[in-house]
């Protein structure tokens, strides 16, 4: 019994390590991505963000109708929520009862005086009703505020890339 889980952690971690990294880099965004076991390993890093602000991670060819993961930096802190947005509107938030498998957060950093967030989190390939295994738009929100605890638009288009997770296109 004890032979098997090793030989199973040992799979499981041969198949991590050996999955390709793949990484985008643009104005303001850095991104490395691994895709194993069914998830997607994602650190996302936003250079250019400033406390109260929001930025995040859209999935999907259409441009108004994305899923995605949410960074709100308030308070100096960073918070992690999964919804839907336009290419422009802010976020509407999942339901924390809702039928999705969720996110696993790994790390969550802010450094004010760099205006840097950097967030490292797991997000299933089943996600949000789409299966992002398969190749389709990324979208890299840059930002925007938060005021009186509300999201507003974003005032910048979305940095987009085509992405294959199993390529590393």
């Amino acid at each position: 019994m004890m032979s098997k889980m090793v030989a199973l952690l040992f799979a499981l971690y041969f198949a991590w390590v050996s999955a390709k990294t793949c990484k985008y880099e643009s104005s303001g965004f850095q991104s490395h991505w691994r895709f194993a076991n069914n998830s997607i390993m994602l650190q996302f890093m936003n250079t250019d963000i400033k406390n109260n602000h929001w930025t995040g991670i859209g999935f999907g060819d259409d441009k108004n109708n994305l899923v995605g993961v949410f960074f709100m930096v308030s308070n100096n802190q960073v918070a992690v929520r999964t919804g839907a947005t336009t290419e422009h509107g802010p976020p509407t938030f999942s339901q924390n009862g809702s039928n999705f498998a969720p996110i696993q957060t790994q790390s969550l950093l802010y450094f004010p005086e760099d205006k840097t967030m950097s967030a490292v989190v797991q997000i299933p390939v089943q996600f949000q009703g789409r299966n992002l295994q398969s190749c389709q738009k990324w979208r890299w929100i840059k930002s925007g505020k938060i005021e009186n605890g509300q999201l507003t638009r974003n005032d910048k288009s979305p940095k987009d890339k085509k992405v294959c997770p199993m390529e590393c296109n």
